[in-house]
């Protein structure tokens, strides 16, 4: 990997080494060190990081899905749903898709039999590897649970059809009644090799058993995505495909929680809004609000608080004050706005299928995953 390379993996994921030659090694397969004995390959650190993943996974769960009441522990999920619940976060598909999406695969460090037979293409391979990352961040960050968790979050966000943001949207789609959400990639049939490059492809079934190519929309350059929730329709854009969908599913998560919050409150306290998200938790429409705070000084040397507020799958919200107590209820009085008032984006209809330049848009209901 040159600098450019090493700059967009740590970029990707969230975190700056301190030893490159970690991150290096999470991309060394076996069949590369046995040529070159010098080197160490990325085995023992698949085995942390699937290690580490397996407990992130199981907490983020636990948060989600349970809390104690009257001392004991009460969960909305049986054993068998949290099972399959967890299966399906970090199975192999999953794992991989997050891989290929991102396009790290072509980083790996191959042995030549390796790279005669492609392996890069590999599930296994590409699950590998994202295992053996959280492992090199383990050993760099020396177990630091706090980067270790941030690192996790941002890597099962590079969003797979089986991401963890999309659960949380088929579950509340479910819940409030909407149904099953349908995903529509807008995908590209081309008969341009290029364009069939594997970190170019999303898996998705097109109505006559072939796949779509996620290449660019001709006319503006970005990647689009459909979610549809009901009758609501949310269209995301990005510069790949794993933003695209990102952008769609964080439109349709947000609209979910709206619709929720309006089944279950007639009228939200905002004078009090640090409490009012906590309550919004504790009824499980929303995640747990994260607080992160910072005292500086100002130019005349007062002491002033920062207060970052963060939710996952909506972002951080800052304010600062010279009080630690007020500038919580400042950041959280932002967030409850956003959650609640903000208008969602919807798209009316999606364009039917035409032609570009020899380019087709494949794009009707068979193409639905």
């Amino acid at each position: 990997m040159n600098r450019q390379d090493i700059g967009f993996v740590q970029s990707s994921i969230n975190y700056q080494f301190k030893n490159l030659q970690l991150l290096e090694q999470a991309f060394t397969r076996k069949s590369y060190s046995e040529e070159h004995p010098e080197l160490q390959n990325n085995e023992v650190l698949e085995f942390y990081g699937d290690e580490i993943l397996d407990f992130f996974v199981t907490k983020m769960m636990y948060k989600r899905f349970s809390r104690i009441l009257n001392n004991e522990l009460v969960s909305e999920k049986n054993e068998g749903e949290l099972t399959k619940l967890k299966s399906i976060l970090v199975s192999k598909e999953s794992l991989a898709r997050c891989m290929y999406n991102i396009g790290f695969s072509k980083f790996l460090y191959l042995g030549k039999s390796d790279e005669k037979n492609e392996v890069y293409k590999s599930k296994s391979v590409n699950e590998d590897l994202f295992e053996a990352i959280i492992g090199a961040v383990a050993a760099d960050c020396d177990w630091n649970y706090e980067k270790l968790e941030k690192v996790c979050r941002t890597m099962l966000d590079m969003e797979t059809t089986n991401g963890y943001l999309a659960l949380l949207v088929k579950e509340k789609s479910h819940r409030l009644g909407f149904g099953e959400p349908c995903y529509r990639p807008f995908a590209w049939q081309t008969d341009n090799p290029e364009d069939w490059q594997s970190d170019n492809l999303f898996n998705m079934g097109i109505g006559f058993g072939g796949f779509g190519s996620t290449s660019k929309n001709p006319k503006t350059g970005k990647h689009e995505y459909g979610i549809q929730v009901g009758e609501n329709k949310f269209t995301g854009i990005g510069d790949g495909i794993a933003q695209a969908k990102l952008n769609a599913e964080q439109k349709a998560y947000h609209f979910l929680i709206q619709e929720e919050i309006k089944q279950q409150f007639q009228n939200l306290d905002y004078t009090n809004p640090a409490s009012t998200l906590h309550e919004l938790f504790q009824k499980k429409v929303i995640m747990e609000v994260r607080y992160e705070f910072n005292e500086y000084h100002d130019e005349n040397g007062n002491p002033i608080w920062n207060c970052k507020a963060i939710l996952e799958g909506y972002g951080t919200f800052e304010a600062d004050n010279a009080s630690k107590k007020q500038v919580k209820q400042d950041a959280s009085l932002k967030l409850l706005k956003f959650i609640a008032k903000t208008k969602i984006e919807q798209t009316e209809k999606w364009e039917i299928p035409t032609f570009y330049h020899g380019m087709a848009r494949i794009w009707h209901d068979e193409g639905k995953i």
